[in-house]
């Protein structure tokens, strides 16, 4: 799918919804109004002003918004609907699946409440707010009307969302306003089409960086992108990228797995490819396929945390915890400053009674990131279980203030109101 011109957002779509549960565009509105910016900076090679938009994802003043439009642009800042600039420095860019995130000289006053769109369907209604030129913080709605669509080799959304010039990075929201995306752009003779990039595609660059994502979504690490053979490469070569290229783009889990399986014979050191059997392997529940694929990965590539984290939740799936253990105590070796690492190690220790263990590694998440939910849930669980009331219910009470919507959610609420019985 070709991008030509980038979005906007301009007039309002009409919005599909269900009659029995209307869609509350005001109140998605006020909630997250506040959290949306106007991106503004200065065209290197033409001095040219650059507008764009964004959103603050975290409360030390993580914004979220599209690669392309901050790509050789420099003295960025950010407006607030308030009409504030605050300076704000790239943390990372990552090209390939259009996405940045910057953070601002100061913490901001308000946050989106991320989302999951793996659960959004044909015909789900959507909700935008963006800063077109001269038409700052505008509304819009709209529907996603595929979600089964790749750009660059990445799964995207088509969206019926009208849109227009300088809107690129526009949040995203569906029906309870949560952040499922962002706008990248709309095709060229269609403008109604516009495609949105999920959220989803964001968790491992906002994991890295300390912002807490949606806990469901943050078990495996995502499947490795398209591939661009290099120029001259060896005709076996050639053919076991086109090979992984059909992997990835492949519907179904067979034949993703029979692309995977030429691409690595054909090329036996191919890390991507054995990476990605490993990940539809375990999706498949073929554990014994999944460790044999990640154990190769590792090899090939003995410092990638993705591969151990992912490993290891294999291990944790056949009941191996002691395996389990060794993975994820080698991703905290890899990334001492990942507090998703360190809730996973927890997790296995917790399995395995080493509690103090467990413990020791929960409270080191927290300290790395303390709006990260899981490591407060697992904390909850052990000071509950040794009898200290006071800090499992500051642990579960913290919880449910990060994760109000989590799927425990009701038992995490349960778990407070025997806890404050005398």
């Amino acid at each position: 799918m070709r991008l030509i011109s980038w979005a906007v957002l301009g007039c309002v779509a009409a919005c599909c919804a269900d009659a029995a549960e209307p869609l509350d565009v005001e109140h998605i509105v006020q909630e997250n109004e506040g959290a949306v910016l106007t991106l503004l900076g200065t065209r290197t090679n033409t001095g040219a002003e650059v507008q764009s938009s964004g959103c603050c994802v975290g409360t030390g003043g993580e914004i979220l918004t599209t690669a392309h439009q901050i790509d050789g642009v420099t003295d960025l800042k950010a407006r607030t609907r308030e009409g504030v600039s605050v300076a704000v420095t790239v943390q990372e860019v990552d090209s390939r699946r259009e996405i940045a995130l910057l953070k601002a000289e100061q913490p901001l006053p308000h946050a989106v409440r991320l989302g999951n769109a793996a659960t959004l369907k044909n015909g789900a209604p959507l909700v935008s707010i963006a800063a077109p030129k001269n038409l700052d913080f505008s509304t819009v709605t709209g529907i996603v009307s595929n979600t089964n669509r790749s750009y660059r080799g990445y799964p995207v959304i088509q969206a019926d969302l009208r849109a227009s010039s300088g809107s690129s990075g526009g949040p995203v929201f569906d029906r309870d306003g949560a952040l499922v995306g962002m706008i990248i752009g709309k095709l060229e003779k269609e403008d109604w089409v516009t495609v949105v990039n999920p959220v989803n595609n964001a968790y491992p660059l906002l994991v890295r960086h300390g912002v807490a994502v949606p806990e469901q979504s943050a078990a495996l690490e995502e499947i490795e992108p398209l591939l661009i053979p290099v120029p001259g490469i060896a005709e076996k070569e050639r053919r076991a990228v086109e090979a992984y290229n059909q992997g990835v783009l492949a519907a179904d889990p067979a034949t993703k797995q029979q692309a995977y399986a030429l691409a690595v014979q054909l090329l036996p050191d191919f890390y991507e490819a054995w990476f990605n059997q490993g990940v539809i392997a375990a999706a498949a529940k073929d554990y014994a396929a999944a460790e044999t694929a990640y154990l190769q990965a590792a090899k090939l590539r003995p410092g990638a945390i993705e591969t151990q984290r992912n490993l290891g939740r294999v291990y944790l799936a056949r009941k191996q915890n002691d395996s389990a253990a060794q993975c994820f105590a080698r991703a905290v070796e890899l990334a001492p400053d990942s507090a998703a690492a360190y809730n996973d190690l927890g997790e296995v220790c917790r399995l395995l009674k080493r509690n103090e263990e467990a413990v020791k590694a929960f409270t080191r998440a927290v300290e790395l990131n303390a709006n990260y939910g899981a490591p407060h849930y697992n904390l909850g669980l052990l000071y509950a279980g040794e009898g200290r009331r006071d800090e499992a219910l500051q642990h579960f009470q913290r919880y449910l203030a990060l994760n109000p919507d989590a799927e425990s959610a009701r038992q995490v609420q349960g778990f407070i109101e025997t806890l404050k019985k005398p």
